[in-house]
């Protein structure tokens, strides 16, 4: 079940239950009986590998139960926060893993999709992983328990970002879970732009990146025709090693001509290494321009290995800011 952007409105009210947004890798965990895990990301590929620090972490606390939970992958800095460049490279830093659980969709022979988040939420809770630095239940605040502090829900957004972190996640109480379903009883709220974007080429670098990856070429699918669209590049936000992991990436998908359906700007296709659209990567930007359908100031984020290229269209400006 995927969250919709809630066009720059935080919703506020009783009927709403209020999560934190974590910066990390959408995935599903499955836990078979005898504790074999799998972990798989929203478009099917098997993490389980890449985090084995991860399997089995259930196992105990389960006690031969089957399970099925959604949650975010993350990696987390010396401070106990998501970290999304550290989990990009986990090859080169020591960063530990964990996976904050936010839904339950089955426990033992209990198939739960048809609860409401409330019922599930006690569903949730009351699992109690044995070593919560692999495995926590991230938490949710109702309306009821924030006015109980004192707090709104602005205020909880506010500590998110005291707290680094990257927003609020807000859920309709009522709401059954509809897997594989883009839906507006969830909404989320970022506290920063970001888009996940195509990569349709490249371009070498100058200078100080003269031999290095200088830029990349950026498209998104347009909402109507699901055509790719140019909609800007990206040349900031990367270190050495990024910029050799990008060339390396890319150069095998090269392609003779450009991938876009509309026409990139002479200066940018200019030099061009146009590459087959088939890698997913996210920017931070500030700006979406809809006439020109431009991105503007963009920064890399990292590659997004729990995408599909088909997700990534272009910011529906007619909700406010994208993200």
């Amino acid at each position: 079940m995927l969250a919709t952007p809630d066009g720059g409105m935080l919703r506020d009210g009783p009927g709403y239950a209020y999560e934190f947004k974590w910066d990390g890798y959408r995935a599903i965990m499955r836990v078979a009986a005898d504790g074999t895990t799998v972990l798989t990301s929203r478009n099917n590929n098997d993490f389980t590998g890449r985090f084995p620090e991860l399997a089995g972490a259930l196992t105990q606390t389960l006690g031969g139960r089957r399970a099925m939970l959604d949650g975010e992958i993350v990696a987390l800095d010396e401070q106990g926060r998501p970290d999304f460049g550290l989990l990009q490279n986990r090859g080169t830093n020591a960063a530990p893993a964990a996976y904050f659980v936010f839904d339950v969709l089955q426990l033992g022979d209990d198939v739960l999709l048809d609860l409401p988040y409330d019922q599930r939420r006690t569903v949730l809770e009351s699992i109690e992983p044995t070593d919560k630095n692999l495995v926590a239940i991230t938490p949710s605040f109702s309306h009821a328990d924030l006015s109980a502090t004192g707090m709104t829900p602005q205020d909880l957004l506010d500590l998110a970002a005291t707290s680094g972190l990257e927003g609020l996640v807000v859920k309709a109480r009522a709401s059954k879970y509809r897997p594989g379903r883009r839906s507006p009883e969830w909404l989320k709220h970022p506290l920063i732009q970001t888009l996940e974007v195509v990569i349709g080429g490249w371009r070498p670098g100058q200078g100080s990146r003269d031999g290095l990856l200088g830029g990349m070429l950026l498209g998104a699918h347009d909402r109507d025709t699901g055509d790719l669209l140019y909609i800007g590049d990206v040349g900031t936000g990367f270190n050495q090693r990024a910029l050799l992991d990008a060339q390396q990436k890319l150069s095998p998908l090269e392609r003779a001509s450009s991938p876009f359906a509309n026409e990139v700007p002479r200066d940018r296709a200019r030099g061009a290494r146009w590459v087959d659209p088939t890698l997913v990567g996210e920017v931070v930007y500030r700006q979406f321009t809809p006439r020109e359908h431009r991105l503007r100031h963009t920064a890399w984020r990292g590659w997004r290995p729990d995408r599909v290229p088909s997700e990534a269209v272009v910011p529906d400006t007619s909700r406010g800011a994208g993200g």
